[in-house]
C-alpha cells in the first residue's frame, strides 16, 4: 500500500491572529498514539480494505474492527457493535474483496488505462476495480451471504454513458452479468482530460441472500482469477482486467475468526504495539490470533 502524504493542511487566518497549522481529519486518527509513526501505516492499510473509508478523512483507531490480507483478497471485519441496523439483528459484517489492478482500455477512442492516469488513494477516482462479497452473522451465528457490490476504476468513455455492462466470467464461462450506472468522478479530472469529457466510475449493488450467485462463489473460493469486461451500450469495450481471487476461502476463515477475538474490541495501536519493534521478517512465520493480523506492516508486494 502506498503511504498517504501531504495530508496536513494549514488553517486560513483566524479573527486578526497569527496564522496556526490545521490538522487533517484523517491525522485525528493517531492523536494520542505512543508511536503515531507506526500505527498510522497500520491504519491506512486497515482503512483501504474497507470499501466505504475514505482515507483522507477521520476513520477512526479501529475498535470493533480487524483487517488483513490472505493472498490476492481483502478482508474487513466488523463486530455488532459497530454496525448495527435498527432493531433488527443482522449481526458483524465481513467483506471480502478482489482487485484489479491492470485496467486496459479499449481500442481507438478507447478509455484511458490505468497507466496513463494518475494513482490516488480515495475512493471511486482509485486506479482499481473492486469486487466485494458481503457477510452477515444474524444472530451470532455462521456468515451467511449478504449483498455483492462492484465499483470499476474510474474512466473517461468519451461520450456521455450512463451505463455499461460488466461482465464476470472464470474457467467454466460467464458467471456474472450485471448493468452498472455511471457516477461521475469529476474531481478525478486532470489538466489533460479534454474539456467536456467527463471521468466516471461503474458500480451496482446486488442483493444475493435472494439472488444468488453460486457460480461465482464456486470460482473465488476455488481461488480462480477472473476475467472483468464492461461494455458499453453500443458493444464498445471500456475495460478489461482480471480480478484475483486466490486466497478467498482463507479470508473468510480469517474474518470469521477475528469476529471471536478478544482482541479485535481493543484500537489498533494499543492491539499492535507488543509487534512494533519486530522486523517484518517476524511475520513471515508469526501465530497469532486473527484480530492481530492487521498488526502485519508489509505491503501486498511485501508479502509475495
Amino acid at each position: 500500500m502506498r503511504i498517504l502524504i501531504g495530508l496536513l493542511a494549514l488553517a486560513g487566518l483566524v479573527a486578526c491572529g497569527p496564522e496556526t497549522p490545521g490538522r487533517a481529519a484523517s491525522d485525528k486518527v493517531v492523536e494520542g498514539d505512543a508511536n503515531p509513526g507506526a500505527s498510522w501505516p497500520l491504519l491506512l492499510q486497515h482503512c483501504l480494505r474497507s470499501s466505504s473509508c475514505n482515507p483522507s478523512n477521520d476513520f477512526g483507531k479501529g475498535e470493533e474492527q480487524a483487517s488483513g490480507l490472505a493472498g490476492s483478497v481483502a478482508w474487513f471485519a466488523e463486530t455488532d457493535k459497530r454496525v448495527a441496523e435498527g432493531a433488527q439483528d443482522y449481526g458483524a459484517a465481513i467483506t471480502l474483496t478482489v482487485f484489479g489492478n491492470n485496467g486496459q482500455g479499449g481500442p481507438a477512442g478507447r478509455t484511458l488505462t490505468v497507466d496513463e492516469r494518475p494513482d490516488t488513494l480515495d475512493g471511486i477516482r482509485a486506479r482499481r476495480s473492486s469486487l466485494g462479497i458481503v457477510y452477515r452473522t444474524p444472530g451470532g451465528g455462521s456468515p451467511e451471504l449478504y449483498s455483492l457490490w462492484f465499483a470499476s476504476a474510474w474512466l473517461i468513455p468519451g461520450g456521455a454513458i450512463d451505463e455499461a455492462k460488466v461482465e464476470i466470467a472464470g474457467k467454466s464461462g460467464v458467471l456474472l452479468t450485471e448493468t452498472a450506472g455511471a457516477m461521475a468522478a469529476e474531481e478525478g479530472r486532470t489538466k489533460a482530460t479534454p474539456k467536456g469529457i467527463d471521468p466516471v466510475t461503474f458500480m451496482f449493488p446486488r442483493n444475493i441472500r435472494d439472488e444468488r450467485v453460486d457460480a461465482l462463489l464456486a470460482a473465488m473460493m476455488a481461488g480462480e482469477t477472473l476475467s472483468l469486461k464492461l461494455y458499453a451500450p453500443d458493444g464498445r469495450l471500456l475495460l478489461a482486467d482480471a480480478l484475483y481471487a486466490i486466497g478467498y476461502e482463507s479470508a473468510l476463515q480469517q474474518a470469521t475468526g477475528s469476529l471471536a477475538d478478544p482482541e479485535i474490541a481493543v484500537s489498533i495501536a494499543a492491539r499492535c504495539e507488543r509487534f512494533m519493534a519486530q522486523p517484518d521478517s517476524f511475520w513471515k512465520l508469526a501465530d497469532v490470533t486473527p484480530a492481530l493480523l492487521v498488526c502485519d506492516p508489509r505491503t501486498p508486494e511485501q508479502r509475495r
